[in-house]
């Protein structure tokens, strides 16, 4: 699902890729905007696992100044990026 697709001035939100290819849309154009909204997705799901899962682990660091509880909250970030790679990673 594409969540927005612009195009000439226009935006077109909530269609899949079949829904533009019908409506004549060129495949680039298509492929395109799947790249754009997997990055978005990526980003997002990022973004949410540093908030959920990383950010206690660091602050528990922040508060026992422990090495184990550093070394957690590290490998939690990795595992995040191992997770939703960015596309320059």
């Amino acid at each position: 699902m594409i969540k927005e697709f612009k195009y000439g001035g226009q935006t077109i939100y909530n269609v899949t890729a079949q829904q533009l290819s019908d409506m004549g849309f060129l495949r680039s154009d298509i492929d395109a905007a799947l790249k754009t909204q997997e990055a978005a997705d990526v980003d997002f799901n990022r973004r949410l696992a540093y908030r959920t899962d990383s950010d206690p682990l660091y602050m528990e660091w922040q508060y026992d100044q422990t090495e184990i509880k550093e070394k957690a909250w590290r490998a939690k970030v990795e595992e995040i990026k191992a997770r939703y790679p960015l596309s320059g990673e």
